[in-house]
């Protein structure tokens, strides 16, 4: 439901209309009903990207329909490396509409080795154009040699106009 301009335009001792309390509830109404789009891994992913890489295509890959507010970006999961002894660092974005929204740097990073962590990163867009938007959490590992990124099952992403 899309919010309706409240009237800014009172004269001194008009009367409250049955339309302008329609209105007031239209737009409370939207406020109750953000557009959201949430996703959330059934199955374990292993990669090993040197450049920023969709985390999964597929489930974590988010269409969301704004009125042009601020989107409100969370991530959270657990990660460890795969297959080594070593710590690797992992670095988290999200490319909305193809631009990544953190730079070279991401928006979030942690580090991962064999023991299983829990991952956790928030992050505002701000002032997005009205309309329909894609999503993506990206990541990408920095240096130690081949080793590969573990992203267990049940990891949610989502988006929401705020």
């Amino acid at each position: 439901m899309a919010s309706t301009k409240p009237k800014t335009d009172w004269a001194n001792g008009e009367l409250v209309t049955a339309a302008h309390l329609n209105a007031i509830g239209e737009n409370l109404a939207a406020l109750k009903n953000l557009p959201t789009a949430v996703a959330r891994t059934s199955a374990e992913i292993i990669v090993a990207p040197d450049e920023f890489a969709d985390v999964d295509s597929n489930i974590l890959n988010l269409s969301i329909n704004t009125v042009g507010g601020d989107l409100l970006v969370y991530f959270c999961g657990s990660l460890a490396s795969h297959g080594t002894s070593g710590t690797i660092t992992v670095v988290f974005d999200v490319s909305l509409d193809g631009n990544l929204q953190g730079g070279v740097n991401g928006i979030g990073e942690c580090a991962a080795n064999p023991v299983v962590h829990p991952v956790s990163i928030m992050h505002v867009v701000q002032k997005t154009v009205a309309g329909s938007h894609i999503a993506k959490l990206q990541w990408k590992r920095i240096g130690q040699g081949h080793q590969k990124i573990r992203l267990l099952p049940g990891a949610r992403f989502w988006v929401r106009e705020i």
